[in-house]
């Protein structure tokens, strides 16, 4: 009996083992097919997407931008939407690796009539809308863990959260740029050169005066300057020394004409000139005037729009000179503002895109 005992341990029988065989083998197989996509998993992120609830949709914009007109009367499989705006120093984020993220928004001090945004508000956001810049001038207007926590739990967005990420530091995207510029050449994509300092101290040799310095991450004009001797760099030097910020510093334009800038929202184009008395295009008084797309200005959007895995919104800003020449600065990703009497019409074309990106984001929905 023993013996008997110590046989059955050490042979399985023959149909026992060969369905153990097989299991393994399907369990092989399976992991086999989720390394290569083709049966993937059944996890998913949480979502309200093909439920009987409201898509929610978070909209971070000023006070005054108003997304819940926007989407009301607007559907996707049937689904209405629920649009919670907020600026990105009003919300406190919590999310988790299954996706879910529960957004906490102080109250707007400038609601709009007849809506929530004079409240606190909660929010777990099927899709972002990022219409706000994500960092400010000091520390304090730094919302980049805001930022970071919808991130952590994969929300889709507009720019993609992704991108907002990889377009906070201009040497980042001036660098992409330039990989557009070495493939398609200067004349087709004429980006500004540009030099880069990580430090002060790194500042011994820098181009021929006239030049424009632009310290770290700033925008809207905020921490660029001219310097039209090499005295004021020096200065400029003891300035930084005080603090951590690296510096770009490109040549002067001195004979500007006036300024370009193309816009990009999905698949539609605008181009607006800008003249400006100040050599800052965007200080003081501007006229500004939409004026017909070109097919060179489409090539630098859409080219700039294919950097950090697709820029849905963006804005190219060029100089274009009294002589014929243009000149590439720099490109705005999603925050890019829209000219006030296409405001209303560029914000539908954003919404438009939100529904795209959720028929491509659940093709089973569509």
């Amino acid at each position: 009996q023993d013996q008997g005992n110590m046989s059955s341990k050490g042979k399985e029988p023959k149909d026992k083992a060969k369905a153990k065989a097989k299991s393994k083998g399907k369990d092989k197989e399976q992991g086999k097919d989720k390394i290569k996509g083709t049966n993937r998993p059944s996890f998913k992120r949480k979502t309200n997407v093909g439920t009987n609830k409201p898509i929610e949709i978070l909209a971070i914009d000023s006070d005054d931008k108003d997304w819940v007109s926007l989407f009301a009367g607007c559907t996707f499989n049937g689904q209405s939407f629920k649009v919670t705006k907020c600026r990105w120093e009003n919300m406190i984020v919590h999310s988790e690796l299954s996706g879910s993220v529960y957004v906490n928004c102080k109250p707007n001090e400038n609601p709009l009539p007849g809506t929530d945004e004079g409240n606190y508000r909660t929010c777990s956001p099927d899709f972002v809308i990022v219409r706000k810049l994500i960092r400010g001038l000091s520390d304090r207007e730094d919302y980049t863990n805001a930022l970071y926590g919808l991130l952590f739990a994969g929300i889709p967005a507009v720019n993609s959260l992704e991108a907002c990420h990889a377009c906070l530091e201009r040497p980042a995207v001036t660098a992409a740029l330039n990989g557009i510029k070495r493939r398609l050449g200067p004349e087709a994509f004429p980006l500004i050169d540009m030099h880069y300092y990580s430090h002060h101290t790194a500042m011994m040799f820098t181009p021929e005066p006239p030049i424009v310095v632009k310290i770290g991450y700033a925008e809207a004009g905020y921490g660029k300057m001219m310097f039209k001797d090499s005295n004021g760099v020096q200065d400029l030097k003891s300035v930084i020394a005080l603090h951590h910020d690296y510096v770009t510093v490109e040549k002067f334009v001195e004979n500007r004409e006036y300024d370009l800038r193309i816009q990009k929202v999905g698949n539609h184009y605008r181009a607006y000139k800008r003249v400006n008395a100040n050599w800052k295009g965007n200080v003081g008084s501007s006229i500004v005037e939409e004026i017909p797309m070109t097919e060179k200005y489409q090539l630098w959007a859409e080219e700039a729009g294919k950097l950090f895995g697709g820029l849905d919104i963006l804005t190219v800003d060029a100089i274009h000179t009294t002589d014929g020449k243009d000149y590439i600065i720099e490109i705005n990703d999603s925050p890019s503002g829209f000219l006030g009497k296409n405001e209303k019409e560029d914000m539908g074309h954003v919404r438009d895109l939100v529904l795209q990106k959720l028929a491509a984001e659940y093709p089973e929905f569509a």
